[in-house]
């Protein structure tokens, strides 16, 4: 397998076979799909992507991702309703320079995205959690929650969750939205694993309902394309895509990533994006059961973890008394690593969870570190 040990994000040391990485591998990324949209694109006489865009985005890629989501999502989507971004964490970013002033209350699931907490703290903001089960969120929690809070959002990861895996079900979607409309509050739907499905098609995404209460759908080609691609996309009501694109950042810089843009838009016209996520799905489809199956081999009774249905992950659950973070070091030794649940929970606690993730090795280097991560937490269950 291909792997530079040194891109950004990623410095390993040889040998280290690091289950946490949230990212594709190298031999995953679409090189000549791009290189052929990027000619594509660039052999046009118009050169208007190269300027200061439009707020919202570059008009052009914006009606053609319109036409692609409404090919993925039971109800149209129009290109007035989506606001191009830089990926999901600047996406999280601009929502709090633009919703929240430092020591304001936003609710997170619990657990939850440990760089999405991050971004939070950046902005000083007070987090509240909300547990998460099997179906999600667990409304009745949220809506007492809101008998004595006034959240300036709530931050959710709807399907495929990262790291739970878990997907919300549609039930809970129908009266999360229906919640959020009585108490106004703005939902944050980070949806970068909504197209990754690998067993049953997901619930609709929360875009479904922009037009029923305070809502914004986040999406990214991160996990679809290319993470350095930095390009994604807002989906919300017209209205509320008026009033973000008149901050003062894209008023005085143009729209985001318009160059980008028109490279992504050459990739769907051409029909790369459809094939290459139909890939993702068979690669990942066959890491997951290769990954899966060792894991039950190696690891001891106690862990416990569900097959994931879609997304990146598989969260992995141990004994109450036992602390993941406890034997990270040890497991360093041994040449593998993991992300411990204490760092996707802003109490800190989860301590006896730990993320793995299949996306960033093959069959062989899963199964190896399945291998070596189950002697670890053996020797600390014994």
């Amino acid at each position: 397998m291909d792997i530079n040990h040194t891109l950004p994000q990623v410095d390993l040391p040889p040998d280290m076979i690091h289950l946490g990485l949230g990212q594709p591998s190298n031999s995953l990324l679409p090189i000549k799909e791009l290189d052929k949209a990027a000619a594509h694109c660039l052999s046009k006489e118009n050169r208007f992507f190269l300027a200061y865009g439009e707020e919202r985005g570059n008009a052009n890629f914006r009606q053609t991702l319109a036409d692609f989501l409404t090919g993925q999502y039971p109800n149209p989507v129009d290109p007035g309703q989506l606001l191009i971004t830089n990926g999901n964490s600047q996406a999280l970013d601009f929502i709090c320079t633009l919703f929240t002033s430092p020591g304001d209350t936003v609710l997170v699931e619990e657990p939850s995205y440990f760089l999405a907490l991050r971004i939070f703290a950046d902005h000083k903001l007070n987090l509240v959690s909300i547990p998460v089960d099997d179906n999600g969120i667990i409304t009745d929690v949220l809506k007492k929650k809101l008998e004595t809070l006034k959240p300036s959002f709530l931050y959710i990861i709807p399907t495929y969750h990262n790291p739970a895996s878990v997907t919300l079900s549609y039930n809970r979607r129908q009266e999360l939205v229906k919640i959020c409309a009585q108490k106004d509050l703005l939902v944050v739907a980070d949806e970068v694993y909504h197209l990754l499905n690998y067993s049953d098609d997901p619930p609709p995404s929360m875009g479904n309902w922009i037009d029923k209460c305070p809502l914004i759908s986040l999406g990214s080609f991160s996990k679809i394309l290319a993470p350095g691609l930095r390009l994604g996309w807002m989906h919300a009501g017209v209205d509320l895509v008026k009033k973000m694109a008149k901050s003062g950042l894209l008023e005085s810089g143009g729209g985001f990533n318009p160059f980008t843009s028109e490279i992504v838009n050459s990739v769907i016209c051409l029909g790369f994006l459809k094939a290459n996520i139909q890939h993702l799905k068979n690669v990942y489809r066959q890491r997951i059961k290769i990954f899966c199956d060792q894991l039950r081999i190696h690891l001891p009774n106690q862990a416990v973890f569900e097959v994931p249905g879609g997304g990146y992950f598989i969260w992995v659950r141990l004994p109450n008394n036992i602390d993941t973070n406890s034997f990270r070091q040890e497991a360093q030794k041994q040449n593998v690593d993991f992300h411990p649940g204490a760092v996707f929970s802003h109490k800190k606690g989860l301590k006896n969870y730990m993320r793995l993730s299949f996306a960033f090795y093959d069959g062989d280097e899963l199964a190896e570190g399945a291998c070596r991560l189950g002697k670890v937490i053996s020797e600390n269950l014994s």
